[in-house]
């Protein structure tokens, strides 16, 4: 039996790890909240208490799951002592490691691939509206800073990183997940850079 934890913050610390565990290995809509505190070692009111469904639990473990990636990328965009191509390459660098890390901790689930799609989805996605607006403001920083020359910003970043979320999508290993982002971070910057 767990000890009874009196800290709030705590509590939902460690629920969030125990669910993000539950749907990554049974799939949003396979999980249940027995299923959930069953992994936390509570009973199933505890878990309610805190987040009063499954689906408020989900955008809990989303939310936290940005938290940790979305500081990273802000202070990337915001060094503006470096050149925007080296914070790029930065950037992509810090995608490499996350989503490495990401296929590391799903590569036994694969045979549960569709079962646990929504949710890496669900993750994913997130990721990828908060990159493209991150993206979009170094591109339009480089514009402005001669360093690049691009019609539309905006496009150019949500082009690049949606070759990001399906390159991350895809069931591929760890080392050609890495081939292939260097490889839109390449064409990404000749393209900003040659458009005429």
């Amino acid at each position: 039996m767990p000890k009874r934890i009196n800290d709030t913050g705590l509590r939902r610390q460690r629920i969030l790890k125990s669910a993000r565990k539950v749907f990554l290995e049974k799939g949003f809509h396979g999980a249940t909240i027995d299923d959930i505190a069953m992994e936390e070692g509570v009973v199933r009111g505890t878990i309610l208490h805190y987040y009063k469904s499954k689906k408020l639990l989900m955008e809990a473990v989303l939310e936290e799951d940005d938290r940790e990636w979305e500081p990273l990328i802000t202070a990337l965009v915001n060094r503006h002592e470096i050149a925007v191509s080296e914070r790029i390459d930065k950037i992509f660098a810090l995608c490499e490691a996350y989503f490495a890390s990401k296929k590391e901790e799903t590569e036994n689930l694969f045979e549960k691939k569709e079962e646990t799609r929504f949710f890496l989805d669900q993750i994913r996605l997130k990721n990828y509206y908060r990159q493209m607006e991150g993206l979009t403001t170094l591109l339009e920083e480089g514009v402005a800073a001669g360093e690049f020359v691009i019609d539309n910003p905006r496009l150019q970043a949500a082009s690049a990183m949606f070759a990001v979320f399906g390159i991350t999508g895809t069931d591929i290993s760890k080392e050609e997940l890495n081939v292939q982002l260097q490889e839109v971070k390449e064409q990404l910057l000749r393209s900003c850079r040659n458009n005429p």
